[in-house]
């Protein structure tokens, strides 16, 4: 029954303690990260916010300063217990700034977190505990992430694990799903946070078998009462000589590098499957930066069926969504997903998939010729050439090289020409300050506005069919006169409605 409410209150968490990424812009205040849709590039508002963002953040204040400050819970400074833990840490200050410098990109986001569920702002000091904040970390039991979670753990917590993704690494996923748990632990034990902190560390069936047992032998049942198991006994008190050595900087002389007081950490929602090594050069960061910031990917890339999710410094966010403007989606991942048929073999699978049955072999780590009904399996992407052709410059088109703060937007509002009319000029260029950019100015001839034609404002929610219902046109129509598609579609951007081929 105590299973079955614990359950229960473990969903009422989650269903109420996490945030909804369905808005473009999400609150800072309570999130603690920023939140980006598949829709790229940024429009001009967001690109404003995401400035001031950035502007924000490198004349913010000390976070461990603040954290100091929002410390709630007694310390027990004078506990022997909790001396020898900062003796120890005294002793070993290079750990200190290790598991530091790890947190930095997490440890707003956290904190946030935190403060949004009215827990206590120690608990932002477990994950040096556990893991010396090392989001790769993996115990000898099993346990893995920031929080250490345990597999069983966190599938209660509705953290998704398999083959292509473990949340448990990923800190976003796992910092949740923890402060959900560790909010289940303060009402189980009404407030006091030293047994929640070993019920985390060692299970509420240990502490509860703890607490049983003192009653019976008419024992007090504080923490320190409790006949735990000698990691648990070490593990609170961990917690509390870090709360004592970082509210008293002066004393302790410990210098952690400052960490910014406000947001540093963006999320974007990419909408399919993406190659990380090319998602990093995209954003124009490396493949061990970014995989430092989206630990819970097992392969190469995104998974095939989500999440899509990357995240990234804020100031990395516009240069990747301009970049990923100008990607072609067969560019993005370098396998796809392909479930087993009756009849299929290697062979027919490398013909049919333009490869070879020895890389297939190799992808999925097969080594035997049987392939299993309904199995799904990685088939490397097609080498086979795009069937979107290269741009030709075209006479009295430009080379434009790129400067700082220019964006497919801008770029495209001053040369008076579409945002797709510059993609297909450019396909699969990166924008990048220096780098050079087909401008297509022969467009401008081949599709100017004639005698009649409209011009008109795509708002939100259009699509060139919808556009085109409404001014009692096909949709090829509009096609035609802009070079453009529904993906290229951005709000407030002006398209040609084209009089002369009205119905």
């Amino acid at each position: 029954m105590l299973r079955i409410f614990s359950l229960f209150l473990i969903l009422c968490c989650i269903l109420f303690g996490t945030f909804s990424p369905a808005l473009l812009h999400a609150n800072f205040s309570s999130e603690g990260i920023q939140v980006y849709q598949k829709s790229v590039p940024l429009l001009p508002e967001n690109k404003k916010t995401l400035a001031e963002d950035i502007s924000r953040y490198h004349e913010a204040d000390n976070l461990w300063d603040a954290l100091r400050e929002d410390f709630a819970l007694q310390h027990y400074e004078n506990h022997p217990a909790v001396q020898e833990k900062i003796d120890w840490y005294m002793n070993n200050q290079d750990f200190l700034q290790r598991s530091a410098n790890r947190a930095a990109p997490y440890l707003y986001y956290i904190l946030q977190q935190i403060k949004k569920r009215h827990l206590p702002a120690e608990i932002a000091l477990l994950p040096i505990v556990e893991s010396g904040y090392n989001p790769f970390s993996l115990s000898i039991v099993g346990a893995a992430g920031i929080w250490q979670l345990m597999p069983g753990t966190a599938s209660d917590l509705g953290i998704q694990q398999n083959g292509w993704y473990d949340g448990r690494r990923d800190v976003i996923a796992s910092t949740r799903g923890a402060l959900n748990h560790l909010k289940y632990l303060e009402s189980v034990y009404e407030g006091n946070w030293l047994l929640a902190f070993a019920a985390y560390n060692t299970g509420e069936g240990n502490v509860r078998s703890a607490l049983l047992k003192n009653i019976r032998n008419g024992r007090n049942t504080d923490f320190w009462s409790l006949p735990v198991a000698a990691e648990t006994r070490g593990y609170v008190p961990s917690i509390l000589a870090l709360a004592v050595i970082i509210s008293h900087p002066h004393r302790y002389h410990v210098a952690f590098p400052p960490v910014h007081n406000a947001p540093y950490l963006a999320q974007i929602d990419v909408g399919t499957q993406i190659n990380l090594k090319y998602a990093a050069s995209l954003a124009g960061m490396s493949l061990n930066n970014l995989q430092q910031l989206n630990p819970g990917y097992n392969r190469s890339s995104t998974p095939s069926r989500g999440p899509f999710k990357l995240t990234l410094p804020m100031q990395n966010v516009e240069r990747f969504t301009e970049n990923l403007a100008f990607a072609q989606p067969n560019t993005r991942a370098r396998w796809m997903h392909y479930q087993i048929k009756s009849g299929d073999s290697f062979a027919s699978l490398a013909k049919k998939f333009n490869t070879s049955p020895t890389i297939i072999r190799q992808f999925n780590q097969l080594r035997n010729n049987h392939l299993e009904h309904g199995t799904d399996i990685l088939i490397p992407a097609s080498t086979t050439k795009s069937n979107q052709q290269k741009y030709s410059l075209l006479p009295g088109d430009t080379i434009y090289i790129v400067r700082k703060e220019d964006s497919l937007i801008s770029i495209a509002k001053n040369f008076h020409i579409t945002i797709a009319a510059l993609r297909a000029a450019n396909i699969n260029r990166i924008v990048a300050i220096g780098k050079p950019l087909i401008i297509p100015t022969h467009t401008n001839r081949n599709h100017h506005v004639d005698p009649g034609d409209t011009i008109y404002m795509v708002r939100p929610g259009d699509t060139i069919d919808r556009i085109a219902k409404k001014f009692h046109l096909l949709p090829a129509d509009i096609r035609l006169a802009n070079l453009i598609d529904d993906s290229a579609l951005q709000e407030g951007e002006h398209i040609v409605i084209p009089a002369r081929l009205r119905a």
